[in-house]
């Protein structure tokens, strides 16, 4: 009875971690770091532009100084 019950549970787990794990990958792109963006105003034209990222850029913290790019 506790050796099935230890099974059902690590199934459960198992698929637990996997689904989380996906919904948290979804979605999610990869960050570059290009610079302050006191070099870079305007950081998402400068990203679509400039460096070829169709989804742009935003100036990120801390005190939103750094401009990333979004792959």
């Amino acid at each position: 009875m506790a050796a099935s019950f230890f099974s059902a549970f690590c199934r459960i787990l198992v698929i637990s971690i996997l689904i989380v794990a996906t919904f948290l990958s979804y979605g999610v792109g990869e960050v570059r770091l290009r610079g302050k963006c006191e070099e870079f105003p305007d950081c998402d034209n400068w990203c679509r532009t400039a460096a070829g990222y169709a989804k742009g850029g935003q100036c990120v913290p801390p005190f939103d100084q750094y401009c990333c790019c979004i792959e």
